[in-house]
């Protein structure tokens, strides 16, 4: 087989394990979205939990940036980091049905957590290997369309499952790990050229953050997109514990209209929009995107607050944080190849997570503070004030024109 047939050949694969992935764990990720309100609704978990809850995801992130880093050493691991993380990451699920403990349910949300983000940056580098550039990002996109698509038909029978039966969330947890483990058979096929590895510095801890600053440092672009990206993800860290809050105790809402305010109605924002992103990124680059991103994300809790006056609201607000949230998505994830250009996108993937572990930390504690002295509303508004500035400081500090790798093309 020549290299170019083993290079088709290589990317055919890998396009098809990239959709498996896609299509077999949404409904893993439309059903762990509910995870904070039937952990408040159904086991009676207080603010701190709420708060320590919300920060898994992004203070893990702090640990997979280490593995994502270690990936920069030896970078002939990336197909066994990309498996062995997907099936960590997974298995906890399988054991929801007999679960009755919040700890319990938080280990297992925490073991996701640590092994979900870990496998990004192996999983992008492959995709930049086996994949041409502008077929990587419009594939990229149309997956994750589809899966946003298979979302909003899941939301409606999740809805009904859970407004039949409350209980029914566990066994929902096993099914939909045990088919996103199927993505697996899928992984093996896939075909990596292996690159000379390299050893591991000897300040192993400290190394990786100081090639992180100096990364940061040198390239005055990516700095400026993570700091605009780290106080728009501060707002939303901030609301995130309290947003839960105010839908069991001040709304009401019932975790079946959750469902389709979270499955359906973001899942019609992000399906609706994901063209006109991927459109917008090749017209006007990255820093342009994020400012339209960070304003949806302002107008969001603005939106959650008006929930306790009608219904409507909750559906309408997590339409727009749809709609910001398929841009998120799109530009948090390509934005290590994009910034990178052809030299090793790791380095760039992992920074990003660890930006998602800094304000992590941070951001959840510090809303259920200020909500302790005043109230859900006023954080919410605070969050929204938060998202706003961050898109005013892209909108001063970005340039005018972005060089034609920034814009994705």
């Amino acid at each position: 087989m020549t290299p170019i047939e083993l290079s088709q050949k290589g990317c055919v694969k890998t396009r098809l394990a990239l959709l498996w992935m896609h299509l077999s764990s949404e409904p893993l990720i439309a059903l762990y979205s509910l995870i904070p309100f039937i952990l408040r609704s159904e086991l009676g978990a207080s603010d701190f939990q709420i708060a320590l809850f919300t920060t898994l995801s992004p203070v893990l992130s702090v640990f997979s940036f280490y593995w994502g880093s270690y990936l920069s050493y030896r970078r002939n691991k990336l197909l066994p980091n990309l498996i062995g993380a997907w099936i960590l990451a997974r298995l906890p699920f399988l054991f929801f049905p007999w679960v009755q403990e919040f700890w319990l349910i938080f280990l297992g949300c925490a073991i996701y957590q640590l092994f979900s983000r870990a496998s990004t940056p192996a999983l992008m580098e492959i995709l930049k290997r086996n994949i041409p550039k502008k077929t990587r990002e419009n594939i990229f996109s149309f997956y994750y369309l589809l899966s946003v698509v298979e979302g909003v038909v899941l939301g409606v029978v999740l809805a009904k499952a859970l407004a039949f039966n409350a209980e029914s969330w566990k066994g929902v947890f096993f099914i939909a790990a045990a088919v996103s483990l199927t993505s697996v058979l899928f992984q093996r096929r896939i075909l990596v050229e292996d690159e000379k590895e390299l050893p591991l510095p000897s300040n192993y801890v400290t190394q990786p953050i100081k090639e992180s600053v100096r990364l940061l440092q040198s390239r005055p672009d990516f700095m400026l997109f993570q700091w605009a990206y780290m106080i728009g993800g501060l707002s939303l860290m901030m609301i995130a514990p309290i947003s839960t809050i105010f839908f069991a105790d001040i709304s009401k809402i019932s975790l079946g209209s959750l469902a389709v305010a979270k499955c359906i109605f973001v899942g019609i924002g992000m399906a609706g929009s994901s063209f006109f992103w991927r459109r917008s990124l090749d017209r006007f680059g990255i820093h342009r995107l994020l400012i339209w991103i960070l304003v949806g994300f302002g107008f969001f809790p603005i939106l959650l607050i008006m929930t306790q006056f009608h219904l409507y609201w909750l559906y309408f607000a997590h339409l727009i944080y749809g709609v910001a949230q398929a841009g998120s998505h799109l530009i948090w994830h390509l934005s290590g190849t994009i910034f990178s250009q052809d030299k090793n996108s790791v380095p760039f993937t992992t920074v990003n997570v660890l930006m998602v572990g800094l304000r992590g930390a941070v951001g959840p504690f510090l809303g259920i503070l200020i909500c302790a002295s005043t109230s859900p509303a006023t954080v919410l508004s605070l969050g929204a004030l938060l998202a706003f500035s961050g898109a005013f400081y892209l909108l001063k500090k970005s340039p005018a024109k972005e060089s034609e790798a920034l814009r994705g093309s």
